[in-house]
């Protein structure tokens, strides 16, 4: 992060005075850009190009932006004795039904099935089980890690581990 810019001409004075107040951002970045030997209208031609073009990845930024709680990865692990170690990362976190579908293809009987919840801010969730599993475990292994500012409602807290 750097300084905030401070007045030129004394500490009461408008930094702004009417002008951009992006006005530095833009000289500064152009100047990077263009070479200390450019001309002020090149500099500020090529500042204010990419500030412009910098503002709409912003808003992408912005509007991709994760809670603390929600899962960034889902990573599966597969271990057994015929198939050795294995280990995929997905985007997307699977359904119960989904797991269990990818586990009938990849597992054989006993192999260990470890699915690790990342999240944006608060770690790491892993559960597990061995494969063949019922609906039940499954959907314990894919369930979201719980917000800690929202409780589970009256007659789950069972299900909370």
């Amino acid at each position: 992060m750097t300084k905030e810019r401070q007045p030129e001409t004394g500490e009461a004075a408008d930094p702004w005075d009417g002008a951009c107040p992006a006005h530095w951002l833009v000289e500064g970045v152009g100047r990077y850009l263009a070479g200390d030997d450019a001309l002020a209208p090149e500099i500020g031609a090529v500042g204010r190009q990419a500030v412009t073009r910098a503002a709409s990845e912003v808003e992408r930024l912005l509007s991709s932006a994760y809670a603390a709680h929600e899962v960034v990865a889902t990573e599966l692990r597969l271990a057994g004795p015929r198939l050795g170690y294995r280990r995929t990362v997905f985007a997307l976190s699977p359904t119960p039904v989904a797991l269990m579908l990818l586990c009938m293809r990849l597992c054989d009987v006993g192999d260990d099935v470890s699915v690790l919840l990342h999240t944006a801010g608060q770690g790491t969730v892993t559960r597990a089980a061995a494969w063949p599993f019922a609906m039940d475990a499954a959907e314990r292994l894919t369930r979201p890690p719980e917000r800690p500012s929202v409780p589970l409602p009256d007659g789950l807290d069972d299900l909370a581990s």
